[in-house]
């Protein structure tokens, strides 16, 4: 906004308030034709300063507007704004691909558990019946108190999933 304009909204202002007080002035000394007109003058000059003061700040706000507006359909501004964008987007891949793969190790690693539980487990049945076997097999030969003693203590550490108890149980089965 010009300095000019500015001084003179500010000229315009002061004179309103002269007159308003000149014509308290007047007012004083009862006459109320002066008094009229002056307060009559005085708000029209107030109102005309006010909408100077409004119309300046317009034009400066469509001033700038119209700059910003012209800044950002530059050319260059907009090449800039599409290199962020590529830049984002490559970025936002980049973090997407490191997702999906911490995503597929996580399944990956989640079935190869699964997997190996079930074949512990099929190992650990296996394991059961060779050692129900061997103890079938020598069941004629030791007392059935011992027989069953054995055969109880199998079945809990089949149960308790053992299997390092379970080969110390075979190993006290005595040999045919």
């Amino acid at each position: 906004m010009s300095s000019r304009l500015i001084y003179g909204i500010l000229a315009i202002c002061s004179s309103a308030m002269l007159l308003f007080i000149a014509g308290f002035v007047f007012f004083q000394l009862h006459l109320s034709l002066l008094t009229t007109l002056f307060y009559s003058v005085a708000t029209k000059l107030l109102l005309l300063a006010f909408a100077l003061l409004l119309l300046s700040g317009i034009l400066v706000l469509l001033t700038a507007l119209g700059r910003e507006v012209r800044a950002y359909f530059r050319h260059e501004a907009s090449a800039l704004r599409q290199v962020l964008a590529m830049q984002t987007q490559t970025q936002h891949l980049a973090q997407l691909s490191h997702f999906k793969n911490r995503q597929l190790s996580y399944f990956s690693q989640f079935k190869r558990q699964k997997l190996l539980a079930a074949d512990d487990k099929k190992q650990l049945r296996r394991l059961y019946l060779a050692i129900h076997q061997e103890l079938q097999s020598v069941k004629p030969n030791i007392p059935h108190s011992h027989y069953q003693s054995m055969y109880k203590a199998l079945r809990k550490y089949h149960q308790q999933a053992d299997a390092k108890a379970m080969l110390t149980l075979r190993e006290q089965i005595p040999c045919p």
